[in-house]
């Protein structure tokens, strides 16, 4: 084998003309994990039928009701940005199908550690996993995000480098929020409770690129 074929760049993975069915596959997820939330929430057993005895139970349901809450937000959050994300992808190929499936594996995590911190929520070690694994959601779509912004020929030209740049530095941001709370959920578990559930409002609005909707009726 010549020097000049060993420096041939390799071929770039075969396109799929839309992403229709890994968006479509992925709400199937987000829909099923955030039903699985409410499934962990019971409704308890009440020794009398009295008002108080349901306020009561009520009472001990409460950090089933509070997890259930902040996850529901932080998979909706989530599921928005992803939708934002997918907006100016214009093909899809079998790197970025992967990508997705390992960002969506980590999403399906999240109702086991949800019901997990709901029955311990100031127990540090699981806290800490709770953390770990939405810091591991955060990992992956950049991750994801790296390939398709930067190493791929999916994303359309109409969105500049500077706010692919951007957003992708927003996103590493919750890898280190999250990963910090599972870190300081070991010294101030309180503290770590209150980033899990301020971290989602940094990206209610999300950032890429909210000029989606002009880009993809430029690309159609």
């Amino acid at each position: 084998m010549s020097s000049q074929e060993n420096t041939l760049p390799k071929p770039a993975p075969a396109r799929i003309a839309s992403t229709a069915r890994v968006e479509a596959f992925s709400d199937g997820v987000f829909a099923v994990v955030i039903t699985l939330l409410i499934l962990e929430v019971h409704v308890p057993t009440l020794s009398d039928l009295s008002g108080q005895a349901v306020l009561t139970a009520l009472v001990g349901l409460a950090p089933k009701l509070i997890s259930f809450g902040v996850s529901f937000f932080t998979i909706a959050v989530i599921w928005v940005n992803h939708h934002h994300f997918f907006e100016p992808i214009t093909h899809s190929d079998w790197k970025l199908l992967w990508y997705n499936s390992f960002f969506l594996f980590w999403v399906t995590v999240v109702p086991f550690t949800t019901a997990f911190i709901g029955s311990y929520p100031t127990q540090p070690l699981v806290v800490a996993l709770y953390s770990v694994t939405l810091a591991l959601v955060a990992f992956s779509s950049v991750w994801m995000g790296r390939y398709v912004f930067f190493k791929s020929d999916l994303f359309s030209p109409l969105v500049s480098m500077d706010d692919r740049r951007r957003s992708w530095t927003r996103y590493r941001l919750s890898v280190v929020l999250y990963g910090g709370a599972g870190a300081l959920a070991f010294v101030a578990v309180y503290a770590s409770l209150a980033i899990l559930a301020l971290v989602p409002f940094i990206y209610v609005v999300p950032s890429l690129l909210r000029r989606g909707t002009e880009i993809r009726e430029a690309i159609e």
